[in-house]
This record gives structure tokens, sequence and C-alpha cells, in this order.
């Protein structure tokens, strides 16, 4: 006993126990070694063939444009409550939209055209892009849909 009246314990170190470190680090290289393995059994040497008449065509991203046509609000009519823009630009109107493309083709004779459209738009204001796109003589248009549930075949 001490003189105040306490017993002293004696401090024992604190230890540090290196077994889960070494037992997680074991199995890192574990599964890095697997995983390598896997990989490399997936990419197998070859000489692929070169066809003479292939129909794949890569397009290049300037060869395409994203026209969206976006419902501003639903309560005004006809096609006063339509939004335009190509991919991320806003367009002013529709002449605005058939100069922008009419550039877009003078640049581009390859030029294709990506029509999205909100489906709670009236198909007059989607009518009038499409005219749009052919009066700039675009020959190839996509348009976007979504098919999932809900869509009746």
């Amino acid at each position: 006993m001490t003189p105040g009246g306490r017993e002293h314990r004696r401090r024992q170190p604190v230890g540090f126990n290196m077994t889960p470190m070494i037992d997680v680090v074991f199995l890192l290289i574990c599964f890095f070694m697997l995983v390598s393995q896997f990989a490399s059994a997936e990419h197998v040497a070859m000489d692929l063939p070169l066809p003479d008449d292939s129909q794949a065509v890569k397009v290049k991203l300037s060869d395409r444009v994203v026209i969206n046509c976006v419902l501003t609000s639903p309560h005004t009519p006809a096609t006063s409550g339509v939004a335009y823009s190509i991919g991320p630009l806003r367009v002013v109107s529709l002449e605005d939209l058939s100069n922008r493309l009419a550039a877009s083709k003078a640049a581009n004779p390859n030029l294709q055209v990506v029509l999205r459209a909100d489906r709670r738009l009236p198909y007059r204001a989607v009518r009038d892009v499409m005219d749009v796109i052919a009066e700039n003589s675009i020959e190839l248009m996509h348009l976007v849909a979504h098919v999932g549930e809900g869509t009746q075949g």
C-alpha cells in the first residue's frame, strides 16, 4: 500500500497483436493472385478476321446531333410551351434550330440527328422539329423512346 492508503497497481505494457493484420494481408495476396490469373485467362491472343465488305460503321461523336424537346408548361396550348435544345445548348426558336442544323450539316454532310421528346408533348411539336430536320436534308434521324413497363404494345 502507498502512504495515502491506495493500492498501487503495476502498469502492464500495452501490446499490439499483429495476427489479424497478417491474416488480412495474406487473404489480400491470395485474392489478387487469383484475380490476376482469371484476368489473364480472359485475354486470349488471336488473329481477328478483317472483312472485305463490312457493314459496321463507327459513328463519330461529331457526326451526331441530339435535339431535345421539353415541355416547359403543361397548361399552355399547342407548341408555345415547348423548349428546344441541341445537346445542352438552348435553342430560341425553330428557325434558330434550322440555322444551327444547316451549319452543322454544312460542316459534316453525314450528319445524323437523335430526336428526344417529352412524352407529354403534343405530336405537332415533335412533327415541327421533324420538318426542320427534313428541310435541312438530313437523311438519318433516330427517335428515342422508352420501352418498358407501362407501355402498350
